[in-house]
C-alpha cells in the first residue's frame, strides 16, 4: 500500500452573497453616489435610445429641472413650480411619515390611501353639513380634531384584527383602501344630486392663508410632522417598544412589553397622520372632494402606494424622507414636462425612468447590506491509499 496525490480541481458557485456587518458611513455614501451615478447613466443610454438623436441627455434633463422647479431667469415661474412642488412633495411625505411607525414595526400598512381618503371625507362632512353655523375657530377646530379620529379609527380595524386573531395585515388594509373610496363616492354623489359637479365648500371652512397660499399650513404642518416623529421614534418609549416589537414579537413579550397595545397604538397614530393629511388636504389645498375615478379634487392620487416607497428608500427616517419626496415629485412632474416638450417621450417612456432610477436606488441599498463574492478555482492535492 502506498499513498497517492491525485490534485483536484475544485469549484464553488459562480456568485454568492455574503451579508456584510454594519455598514460604515464611507460605504454608505459610497454606495449611495454609485446608485445616482448608474441612475443617471442609464438614463442617459435611455434618453438617447427613445429620442432618437432628436434630443441630448443635457436637454432632456433640463427640461425636467424646468418642469419641477421652474424655468431659470424667470421668477415667475420660479414660484409657481416652486410652490407645486412643495405642496405635492411634502403631502407626500407626511404619507410616508405616517407609514414609518408601522413599518418599523413590520406591520405591513397599505391602507394609507384609504386612510387619507376617510380622514378628508370626515373634514367634508363637517365641512358641507356645519359650514355656515359655527364659527371659522370653532369649525377649524372640530375639522382637526375629527379627521385625525376618522384616520386614527379607520387605521385601529385593522390593528385589532391582526392584534387579537392573527389576520394578514397586507391583505386587510389593502382592501379597507377600496371601501374608503366607495363611503366617499356615496357621499360625493349624494351632494352633489344633478349637478355637474360638486361645487367648493364655503369659504368658512377654509383655512387661513399662510404665505399668501391656502395651502401654506399645509406644508408647515407636514414638514413639522417629519421632524416630531424622528424624535418619537428615535427618543422616546413608545419609538424603543416600536422597535423591539419589529425585530421580535417574542423579545418584546420576554421584555414585558404588551404587543398588543403597542400594534394597536402606533396603527392609530400612522393612520391618525393620515386622517390630518387629507383633512389638511380637503380644507387647505382642494376646498372639495370628488368622485374616486376623477383626478381634480380627489384627495389623494395614488400617494397612498406611492408613499410606501419613500417610506422604503429612506429606510424609515422621517427626517431623509424629506429628499426623496422631492426626488419623487421631481421624477413625476419631470418626466412629464418631457412628454409634453417632445412627443418621442410618452407617459410609459418617463414611467420608465423612473423605474430604472427607483430599481438603482434600491439596488445600492441591496449593496449596503450584502456583498458579492466571486467564484475561484482552486486546485487541491488529495492523498489516497493505492
Amino acid at each position: 500500500m502506498r499513498n497517492q496525490h491525485i490534485t483536484v480541481q475544485t469549484r464553488e458557485p459562480l456568485v454568492r452573497i455574503i451579508k456584510r456587518g454594519i455598514p460604515s458611513r464611507s460605504l454608505k455614501i459610497l454606495v449611495r453616489v454609485a446608485s445616482f451615478a448608474a441612475a443617471i447613466l442609464i438614463c442617459g443610454i435611455y434618453i438617447l435610445a427613445v429620442g432618437k438623436g432628436e434630443i441630448s441627455v443635457g436637454s432632456a434633463f433640463a427640461q425636467m429641472w424646468e418642469g419641477t422647479f421652474g424655468t431659470p431667469g424667470n421668477a415667475r415661474s420660479i414660484r409657481i413650480s416652486l410652490w407645486d412642488t412643495a405642496i405635492y412633495s411634502t403631502k407626500l411625505l407626511c404619507i410616508a411619515v405616517a407609514l414609518a411607525p408601522a413599518f418599523r414595526m413590520k406591520f405591513w400598512n397599505i391602507g394609507a390611501e384609504g386612510q387619507v381618503v376617510i380622514g378628508g371625507l370626515a373634514t367634508a362632512i363637517i365641512m358641507h353639513d356645519f359650514g355656515d353655523s359655527l364659527p371659522q375657530p370653532v369649525m377649524l377646530a372640530v375639522m382637526i380634531v375629527v379627521c385625525i379620529l376618522a384616520g386614527a379609527i379607520w387605521g385601529m380595524i385593522p390593528a385589532l384584527f391582526k392584534a387579537n386573531w392573527g389576520t394578514n395585515e397586507t391583505l386587510f388594509t389593502l382592501m379597507m383602501n377600496y371601501v374608503a373610496m366607495k363611503i366617499m363616492d356615496y357621499f360625493y354623489n349624494s351632494w352633489k344630486g344633478k349637478l355637474s359637479a360638486l361645487p367648493n365648500f364655503p369659504k368658512n371652512t377654509w383655512l387661513p392663508s399662510l404665505f399668501d397660499k391656502s395651502y401654506g399650513w399645509n406644508i408647515v404642518i407636514f414638514l413639522l410632522l417629519a421632524v416630531v416623529m424622528y424624535f418619537y421614534l428615535k427618543n422616546t418609549k413608545q419609538g424603543y417598544e416600536i422597535s423591539v416589537v419589529g425585530d421580535s414579537v417574542n423579545t418584546a413579550r420576554y421584555a414585558g412589553i404588551n404587543v398588543k397595545k403597542v400594534i394597536i397604538r402606533t396603527m392609530a397614530i400612522s393612520g391618525a397622520i393620515c386622517g390630518l393629511c387629507g383633512g389638511l388636504t380637503v380644507a387647505g389645498q382642494n376646498h372639495a372632494i370628488a368622485y374616486s375615478a376623477e383626478a381634480v379634487h380627489t384627495v389623494t392620487t395614488g400617494y397612498g402606494f406611492t408613499a410606501i416607497i419613500v417610506a422604503w428608500l429612506a429606510n424609515f427616517n422621517t427626517l431623509g424622507m424629506i429628499a426623496f419626496s422631492v426626488l419623487i415629485r421631481f421624477l413625476e412632474k419631470g418626466t412629464g414636462q418631457l412628454g409634453n416638450s417632445f412627443p418621442a417621450f410618452s407617459v410609459g417612456s418617463g414611467n420608465v425612468m423612473i423605474g430604472i432610477v427607483l430599481f438603482c436606488i434600491i439596488g445600492g441599498a441591496f449593496f449596503e447590506r450584502y456583498k458579492l463574492v466571486f467564484r475561484k478555482s482552486e486546485k487541491k492535492e488529495v492523498s489516497r491509499n493505492a
